[in-house]
């Protein structure tokens, strides 16, 4: 689907006055009668069509027709885009127009119609996108339609087409079209429909009045979520199929092939970095710090043949210090290769570990690529698999300046992969870390005022697969914004607490953020001789649900605490009430909270452990119950009397 709403700040120039060239299929869809939407939906697609055609050349032709009506112009901006490879591609027609709700109609000149790179911060990228928006001009009532023709290459002879964004669809349609002797095998997903019979060698989908799809809390993405189809458009000979995994990973077997091989001063740093290590896991660590340095940024060329999953050579990457995640891997590869340690290249989906599908083998399901190193018995992490195939395999995502290597990022954790060996790999779930190694351990001292006052410290610190996050908000942001963000905490955490000494030590392997803390209007006191309190002082940045029913599966990322607080109470005050021990064994997580009054104190001390995984809508009623029970316990009141 070509097509984007997004709250972009695009400059367009004046109001033109249309020619009367604008296409009967855009003025039709003022017309098309609508149902009564959301006073939350802003905009409804009235027509999103696609039809692409093989060409005998063996290129191809998208047409891309799309007309979008503007129900509420505040907070949203409307913009087409359509993306082209300089090198394989090229842009036939691009056109766009506004029909006012009095029917005047605006036609989008050539100076209002943008041509930007595809990934601004790309040192060269031979993607480009063609985009128009219709800010200045957007009113309720109008609509905004486009119309493009780009002959383009593609990779594997794969083409995708999406029904929809997130809103509702009047009408989708997407067309394909092959010459005579040509085979067109899909598969249709998220209740797309099948193709109707082919007329003329026109293959049809066509979908009608698809609502919108809402965001829920930690749901998969719109991509994932979103009625979709892939096709596979086969010539005679059958030349670039990807019709297995095993062929895709035969394919990112090829595109590896020669570009891993170490130069002597790569092999030369490579033996330095490792001078000393004792064991297999340690060379791997020393190796790893090093090209997680490596800057990223990217050059992507010859994208329709492959350069977008083809790594530069290694020797490349080492003498610029510079590249993206497919090259960083790459050099790690290289690196590993010199000291005598087997690494494969891997592609990922990043962000939503969910997005790829089982039953849709393409490279272009992933969106990111790292490493798996093959391991020994003796090297022991989280992040390593074992596969009946494959052997053993170290997982490792240079890319992430943050996860130190036996780890991987909350996000990519029990993703799908693509494995690329010589024997030709094959599709795997990559390691979902434990909660233990998922290491967050928290104190606290605080002492309580006979007024209701509060004054503490703590000292929170992180470690493992919890580090690469909390390092990551601190390294992405001025000390005075990373002072801002944890007073915000704390004061919304202790009621009218104000944040003092902010210290943090970050260093290699850990993550320590020290602070003291005072509110003067902490405890509750209904009477003179009375005060309530809750002793879990500091909130958990845990995951909190509160609709009564669920649409789409809940993803959820490891989550660890453990936690003492100790609370020094007030001369002539004792505890009159105290909860009671709690202990949660679920399927989804754990959790364990004690309360005990010692030596003129109150210790409250909890662990929480919450593995990654994908929850179904069939259990989101249990698996809120699990949550609400694990907040409600937080939030049990001590009581004091005097």
């Amino acid at each position: 689907m070509r097509i984007s709403i997004a709250l972009w700040c695009w400059l367009s120039a004046g109001i033109l006055n249309a020619a009367d060239d604008t296409p009967a299929w855009l003025k039709d869809s003022t017309a098309i009668q609508l149902p009564q939407y959301d006073a939350k939906v802003n905009t409804v697609v009235l027509l999103n069509e696609e039809h692409t055609t093989a060409l005998e050349s063996g290129r191809f032709s998208t047409t891309t027709r799309t007309a979008m009506k503007i129900l509420a112009r505040q907070g949203v901006d409307v913009v087409f885009s359509d993306e082209y490879d300089t090198r394989g591609g090229k842009v036939r027609d691009f056109r766009a127009w506004m029909i006012s709700p009095s029917g005047k109609v605006k036609k989008y000149g050539k100076d209002e119609i943008l041509d930007v790179a595809c990934a601004p911060n790309y040192v060269y990228d031979e993607c480009r996108r063609r985009v128009v928006s219709g800010k200045r001009d957007a009113e309720a009532g109008a609509v905004f339609g486009y119309e493009s023709i780009i002959e383009h290459q593609e990779f594997s002879n794969q083409v995708e087409f999406y029904f929809q964004d997130s809103s509702p669809v009047r009408l989708a349609r997407f067309l394909v079209t092959v010459p005579a002797g040509w085979e067109v095998k899909a598969s249709s997903f998220n209740g797309a429909p099948q193709e109707a019979a082919p007329a003329g060698g026109t293959y049809t989908w066509q979908m009608e009045n698809l609502p919108e799809l809402k965001r829920e809390p930690a749901s998969p993405g719109f991509l994932t979520l979103a009625p979709w189809v892939g096709v596979n458009l086969l010539p005679p000979g059958g030349q670039r199929s990807v019709l297995t995994w095993g062929d895709a990973a035969k394919l990112l077997t090829q595109l590896n092939t020669g570009q891993f091989e170490p130069s002597e001063a790569v092999a030369a740093k490579a033996r330095s970095l490792v001078e000393g290590a004792a064991t297999e896991f340690d060379k791997v660590r020393a190796i790893g710090r090093f090209t997680q340095q490596v800057k990223y940024a990217a050059i992507q060329i010859n994208v329709s043949k492959g350069g977008g999953y083809k790594p530069h050579s290694a020797a490349q990457t080492f003498e610029k210090f510079y590249g993206d995640c497919k090259d960083k891997a790459n050099l790690t590869r290289a690196m590993l290769k010199a000291v005598g340690i087997t690494a494969y290249p891997v592609t990922i989906y990043s962000g939503d570990r969910t997005h790829v599908n089982q039953e849709w083998p393409s490279l272009g399901a992933f969106n990111h690529a790292i490493s798996a190193i093959r391991v020994g018995p003796d090297t022991k992490a989280p992040a390593v698999l074992e596969d009946a195939r494959l052997g053993r395999l170290l997982f490792f995502d240079p890319t992430d300046p943050y996860v130190p290597p036996g780890y991987l990022p909350d996000h990519e954790q029990a993703s799908l992969a693509l494995v690329a060996t010589a024997e030709g790999g094959g599709l795997v779930r990559v390691p979902a870390g434990v909660p233990a190694a998922a290491s967050h351990d928290r104190q606290v001292e605080a002492t309580l005022g006979a007024d209701g006052s509060l004054t503490g410290r703590f000292v929170d610190k992180r470690t493992g697969e919890e580090l690469g996050a909390a390092v990551a908000v601190y390294r992405r942001n001025s000390k005075s914004d990373y002072d801002r963000y944890i007073e915000r905490w704390v004061g919304e955490s202790v009621p009218g607490a104000l944040t003092s000494g902010i210290q943090v030590a970050d260093k290699d392997g850990e993550f320590l953020l020290e602070a003291k803390f005072a509110s003067a209007r902490f405890a509750q006191r209904p009477q003179a001789q009375m005060m309530i309190f809750k002793a879990a002082l500091l909130s958990h940045a845990d995951l909190r649900l509160t609709e009564k029913t669920r649409k789409y599966p809940i993803v959820v990322d490891t989550d660890s605490l453990r936690e003492t607080v100790r609370i020094q109470l007030p001369a002539g005050f004792k505890v009159d009430e105290l909860p009671d021990a709690v202990r949660i064994d679920s399927a989804f997580g754990k959790y364990q909270a004690t309360w005990a009054a010692e030596g003129g104190a109150i210790v409250f001390s909890h662990t929480f452990e919450m593995p990654v995984q994908t929850v179904p809508v069939a259990q989101y009623v249990e698996f809120k119950k699990f949550l609400d029970r694990v907040a409600g316990a937080g939030n049990s009141p001590v009581v004091l009397v005097r």
